[in-house]
């Protein structure tokens, strides 16, 4: 990585100011035009193939999942970053997210695949480091956390717009999850002090659980599990107890009756093992019947990843920012990754 955070003693976080200043990239994304310029390589593409690391591969993977619901007849595939550059494809379009333009693994890949002749694009907020050969997709907010959460959404909000959510209910959106961040500290103290999480979604909440669970290691250094809701029913609880809290996320419309249930039965479990449970739900979506159901449920799902994140680090009393490198250990662990 690079651009490292400042490292302050406490309290309020880059982090979150950097989720508060999300309420207004609706506006400043939709205004640059990149939207509708990357919109137009991926319809006219043969086949695309999205790419990333850590939140930039979850990033991916929404953006394939919004992209499916903007363009049901085009061939998309999804695949991190590592895993790219090993097979990259030969033609098409590979769209990859690094937001600071310097995972290593990343740019291999949109290299290979340019190299390989495909085409290739960078989602960016560094476009001047971005290498020639590569096209560049510039978002226009830097990140100031490495507990990435504008990097996160910036990509949301590119592939968004294309699915039918205009700037300014992605904003109504943003908004109206800041606004419950009240719940999100009150959900927050229910899971404080657990020494285990495990956050459980169905469909496209499946993405944004392993996003939250992402942060919560980042931030908070909890261990956490992202699993799909019906796979944790199946040989997951027995190392769950007491002291194991679950984070059930239902923001997915598709199907709702059918997640609904599946996720009151993992809740009755739960509540078989006094497990602290939360949930963050459909309720959460306003108008949710005029939305994108993808696009909605993503975007709503990722402010309240954030918040519930940020609300935990202050129950920790841990700083998100610089994701523990600001310790010897963990810097020289992160070098010796070459990460």
């Amino acid at each position: 990585m690079s651009d490292e955070p400042e490292l302050r003693s406490g309290p309020p976080w880059a982090m979150e100011e950097m989720i508060r200043a999300e309420v207004d990239l609706p506006e400043r994304i939709a205004g640059s035009g990149e939207p509708e310029r990357l919109a137009a390589r991926i319809a006219d593409a043969e086949q695309v193939l999205f790419t990333g690391c850590g939140t930039s591969e979850h990033a991916a993977r929404a953006a394939r999942a919004i992209a499916s619901e903007a363009f049901p007849d085009a061939r998309l595939d999804v695949r991190d970053a590592f895993e790219a550059r090993l097979s990259p494809p030969a033609r098409g379009l590979v769209v990859a997210f690094s937001h600071e333009a310097g995972t290593q693994s990343t740019l291999a890949a949109a290299q290979g695949a340019a190299d390989a002749g495909a085409e290739a694009a960078l989602v960016t907020a560094h476009p001047e480091r971005v290498p020639a050969g590569i096209h560049t997709v510039a978002t226009p907010l830097h990140d100031r956390s490495w507990c990435h959460t504008v990097a996160y959404v910036s990509p949301l909000l590119l592939h968004a717009f294309s699915a039918g959510l205009s700037p300014q209910r992605a904003r109504e959106l943003i908004a109206a999850q800041l606004a419950a961040r009240p719940q999100r500290r009150d959900d927050a103290g229910r899971l404080a002090g657990c020494r285990r999480l495990l956050v459980v979604g169905s469909g496209v909440d499946e993405i944004t659980a392993a996003e939250l669970a992402l942060k919560v290691e980042e931030a908070v250094h909890v261990p956490t599990t992202p699993l799909g809701a019906e796979k944790v029913l199946h040989g997951h609880l027995p190392a769950a107890d007491e002291r194991t809290g679950v984070v059930v996320l239902r923001l997915d419309p598709r199907s709702a009756s059918e997640r609904d249930a599946r996720a009151e039965n993992l809740l009755a479990a739960a509540r078989e093992l006094r497990m602290p449970a939360v949930v963050v739900s459909t309720e959460e979506l306003p108008g949710s019947a005029e939305l994108p159901p993808v696009a909605g449920a993503l975007l709503t799902g990722a402010l309240a990843a954030q918040l519930l994140t940020l609300e935990l680090v202050h129950a920790a009393g841990t700083n998100p920012d610089l994701i523990r490198r600001e310790e010897d250990a963990y810097r020289a662990a992160a070098a010796a990754a070459n990460t």
